[in-house]
């Protein structure tokens, strides 16, 4: 089997015209490099699509536990699922690089922000459970979409399973599992949104 590197040095740029009039299994060599460089390229750039974001037709949650702080230095909300799930919800189907592939819902976190008058902060400090916590400012929401997991496969993620609520990045899905990108933006067990 050919390697990466060794099928990108076969694929020569720089060919000359005469190197196409040489013959390789009934093909000419130019001709069957350029098939062979569009063929990698095609399957390179599959394979490096990121998880999207979809409307989701989920039906919102009608639990109202809280499971939710958001903080400002004015006022503090408790916030439940059926709170969460009245803002529009989304889906991304992706392989989450410390859990199980599937498909990820919930509310995109500018979306959450918004509704809750905290759109504007300049440095947010999401918590998880066990006092973990990520920090996100303007250039961070600006630059992708953040999505607060409220559900695994249709189902509310329990606690049992580092749930309810995670953040996932889901634009940076084949970077984090290639180990180009760290993924140091993802959370579980997701319990406090500070706002400064």
């Amino acid at each position: 089997m050919m390697m990466f590197s060794e099928f990108l040095s076969w694929i020569d740029p720089t060919a000359t015209s005469e190197a196409t009039t040489k013959e390789t299994s009934g093909c000419p060599v130019g001709k069957a490099r350029w098939g062979a460089g569009l063929l990698m390229g095609l399957l390179l750039s599959s394979s490096l699509q990121a998880a999207e974001l979809t409307p989701s037709v989920l039906v919102p949650s009608q639990d109202t536990t809280p499971i939710l702080t958001l903080q400002t230095s004015k006022r503090q909300e408790q916030l439940s699922l059926a709170s969460i799930e009245r803002l529009p919800l989304y889906d991304a189907t992706l392989q989450h690089p410390e859990g199980p592939e599937g498909t990820y819902s919930g509310v995109r976190l500018i979306d959450l922000l918004s509704a809750y008058d905290m759109e504007e902060a300049t440095r947010l400090r999401l918590t998880a459970v066990d006092n973990y916590s990520v920090f996100l400012d303007q250039k961070h929401l600006e630059e992708k979409d953040y999505l607060v997991v409220t559900r695994f496969d249709d189902a509310p993620v329990p606690r049992s399973q580092l749930g309810p609520l995670m953040l996932i990045v889901p634009a940076d899905e084949q970077a984090v599992l290639d180990g180009k990108v760290p993924y140091d933006k993802w959370i579980w067990a997701l319990t406090r949104i500070n706002a400064s």
